[in-house]
């Protein structure tokens, strides 16, 4: 879990730690210096890579990365899951040109936390990253609509496919406990997310494995608790 970030009060309190990564190094500097001048952030990295930024991110395991899409183009959705498996209690910020509602969905299914341009106002970014801190959402004003619509259109209310915020396994092994959960077999799980049966098998096996479980009946209840949970 990411530990809360109250305001700075110059208290001595835990400063949240921070990656960086972004192929403009005056765009590192400007949001490094923007960060460092706060006394609850600490820039712990920094890279314009996103291959040197999996291997930063699992070594550092900082609770918050912020990630210029151009960055982890043309394969956004998969560097953004090898980002979160690297470090799941990581919240990955994704900053953008431009709001693509599409691409927004994708990065946040793949697991990101939120997605922000980069036409922020500095000045309001650590109060946005202390609110990712704290449970909130990191997305604009005009996405929030769109989630919303979604959000009615798949019947959400009913917690169909709830997902804790944070949680150690990825998007895809999520998606596995999903199908698992309303019945699927290893074959009807591998058709339906188009991979085979052995990977199928695999995410399984890493799924008992993070959630220190021996049996998929015991996965499958613990993702019925936490669904059950959500409500109470």
């Amino acid at each position: 879990m990411l530990r809360p970030v109250p305001v700075a009060t110059g208290s001595g309190s835990s400063a949240a730690s921070v990656v960086i990564v972004d192929g403009d190094p005056l765009a590192r500097g400007a949001l490094r210096a923007r960060l460092t001048a706060e006394d609850d952030f600490e820039v712990v990295g920094e890279t314009a890579k996103a291959a040197a930024a999996i291997t930063l991110v699992g070594r550092e395991r900082p609770d918050l990365l912020l990630v210029d899409f151009g960055a982890i183009s043309p394969a956004p959705e998969t560097t953004i899951s090898e980002l979160v498996e690297a470090s799941p209690g990581t919240a990955c910020i994704v900053l953008a040109l431009d709001e693509d509602e599409e691409v927004q969905m994708r990065a946040l299914r793949a697991g990101a936390s939120g997605w922000l341009l980069k036409s922020i106002d500095l000045a309001v970014l650590p109060r946005v990253l202390r609110g990712v801190c704290n449970g909130e959402a990191a997305v604009t004003r005009a996405f929030c609509s769109r989630l919303l619509r979604e959000a009615a259109k798949l019947g959400l209310g009913k917690m169909s496919r709830f997902r804790p915020v944070r949680s150690s396994l990825t998007q895809r092994e999520w998606e596995v406990a999903d199908l698992l959960v309303e019945g699927a077999t290893t074959s009807q799980v591998a058709e339906t997310l188009n991979v085979s049966p052995a990977t199928v098998r695999t995410h399984v096996k890493h799924i008992l494995r993070k959630l220190g479980m021996h049996s998929r009946a015991e996965a499958i209840r613990y993702v019925e608790r936490v669904r059950h949970a959500a409500w109470m």
